[in-house]
């Protein structure tokens, strides 16, 4: 492959803004990024006159989007998942398991280790659950929640074949901080989630080495301002990152603002905790055995339960930017560099910078993906007119 030069507008990498913006790609490694960057003879040339170079964004929390999805024991369709999502920005994921109970989380796990990825790189597995409050579960089935053991936790990680990035875990739980350490010492990041736990309690989750907090404020103990609970405990913890859905309908645009505001863009990581129809109009499926429904864009369980999103990254960049949560550049830390860092990929991807996998997103002015590049490959070219 001929090295590549990417000539935009700008670039936003996101540490400093560039106009022009050029990217020199070789090798499916971005080579030089600057105002004007010289090319080999033999590079390819693409001139994007009015569009802004951006960082690849990560989705560490999602389940699936455009009809497939990511709990499957069919690796097919997790490899159109990964088709699909560079239209939408994401050159990188992990793959969010959820299950109808713990054994049959284990060919799910199976079918993403053994997946092709010929888009977005599959970074690892997400676990939310199985040791998570039945008092704070939302979505997910009773019948795949389970108590915090060693063994149980060890057969996970046995199945994750060393690919198990990061697992949610309700600290209250009798055990869960052994777990917690168990699962830290293997290098696997703990997200606090799906819990009932007070301040007190999520602050010895994250002092016995949890470091995230999964989809804040939903699924968990409300903020009170006498018991601030685990969003609260998480602001004055150092270091803790938390997950934020942008999509209008798990938090309200203030919230959204508030929670930026308060934690910095340097520990949000926006994510979909999208599920198979997102980005569709309306579709039905099922989510660990339970049937759900996108309508409106909401989707839900028969009872009314939300169930997932049905945004997609780039839907969640632009809304930050539209409600006045942040800058692009903020967002695009939020979309990319700290999911990088939550995946434990932050030394090769979530930046612009020599040395970096090319994972590139070209913007159209409105924040709409015009193309994406996966390690310096095209992936995604939207349609001229």
């Amino acid at each position: 492959m001929p090295p590549l030069l990417l000539r935009a507008q700008r670039a936003i990498t996101p540490d400093e803004t560039i106009e022009p913006g050029h990217v020199l790609v070789s090798g499916g490694t971005i080579e030089a990024v600057g105002p004007a960057v010289r090319a080999p003879e033999d590079a390819e040339v693409v001139d994007l006159p009015e569009q802004t170079l951006v960082p690849g964004f990560i989705d560490v929390h999602v389940h699936g989007g455009g009809g497939f999805s990511l709990a499957t024991s069919d690796p097919a369709e997790i490899t159109a998942y990964s088709a699909w999502a560079p239209a939408h920005g994401v050159t990188a994921f992990l793959a969010g398991i959820v299950a109808r109970n713990a054994s049959d989380a284990l060919p799910l796990m199976r079918a993403a280790l053994n997946a092709e990825t010929p888009g977005a790189d599959l970074l690892g597995l997400n676990l939310e659950g199985p040791f998570v409050s039945p008092d704070r579960r939302g979505a997910l089935p009773s019948s795949w929640l389970a108590a915090p053991e060693a063994m149980a936790f060890d057969r996970l990680l046995e199945a994750s074949a060393g690919r198990l990035r990061l697992i949610t875990i309700a600290p209250e739980l009798p055990g869960a901080l052994n777990i917690i350490q168990q699962a830290t010492a293997a290098a696997v990041r703990v997200s606090i989630g799906h819990t009932d736990a007070g301040y007190e309690t999520a602050l010895a989750g994250f002092q016995a080495g949890a470091s995230h907090v999964t989809h804040a404020f939903n699924a968990m103990r409300p903020f009170h301002h006498r018991d601030p609970g685990p969003v609260g405990a998480a602001l004055d913890s150092p270091g803790v990152t938390i997950e934020l859905i942008a999509d209008g309908v798990h938090l309200h645009p203030a919230t959204v603002r508030m929670l930026i505001g308060a934690f910095g863009p340097d520990r949000v990581a926006l994510i979909t905790d999208a599920v198979t129809p997102a980005g569709l109009d309306e579709g039905r499926f099922r989510l660990g055995g339970q049937e759900a429904r996108l309508q409106d864009g909401r989707v839900t369980l028969p009872d009314g339960t939300i169930a997932g999103s049905a945004a997609t990254m780039d839907d969640v960049v632009a809304n930050i930017v539209r409600w006045g949560a942040a800058t692009l550049s903020a967002a695009l830390r939020m979309a990319a560099t700290v999911p990088a860092a939550v995946a434990g990929v932050a030394e090769t991807k979530g930046r612009l910078a020599p040395g970096y996998d090319a994972d590139i997103v070209a913007l159209a002015p409105d924040l709409t993906v015009a193309a994406t590049w996966t390690r310096g490959n095209l992936t995604f070219q939207a349609q001229s007119g």
